[in-house]
């Protein structure tokens, strides 16, 4: 994701970062398959959360058309769009994350589209 710069967010008496970057696979038939990471650590603990969202049939991620920008990514069958530069997005993944029951103590990948409708119930829940 080259030079990282992370970002912070204080969620009561605790602080994660966090840093958002595109990605591809790599093998021996070159680069393929485009995908938008959302990394998170807690201060205070040895592992991180990679949430991922890997492009495929009606799910859309930035691949630098005209069309997305980064960070934005969108499940095509109901629109849903979330940007993951946006501190609001980052806290209701980072509420989702530790109602699962993460506790940043190891490296764990999550795919991100399996969350986020409960992200978007969490968004919805802090406009009210």
């Amino acid at each position: 994701m080259g030079r990282r710069r992370y970002r912070r967010l204080l969620v009561g008496a605790d602080t994660y970062r966090w840093v958002v970057g595109h990605q591809h696979e790599r093998d021996e038939e070159g680069i393929h398959g485009c995908r938008e990471v959302l990394l998170l650590s807690k201060d205070g603990r040895p592992g991180n959360i990679n949430v991922v969202f890997r492009e495929g049939p009606g799910r859309i991620v930035p691949d630098g058309g005209p069309y997305t920008h980064s960070g934005s990514v969108c499940r095509a069958e109901d629109e849903s769009m979330l940007n993951l530069h946006k501190p609001s997005v980052v806290r209701a993944l980072v509420d989702v994350v530790v109602e699962r029951g993460e506790d940043f103590g190891s490296r764990v990948e999550l795919d991100g589209w399996t969350v986020i409708d409960a992200v978007y119930a969490r968004l919805r829940a802090a406009q009210r």
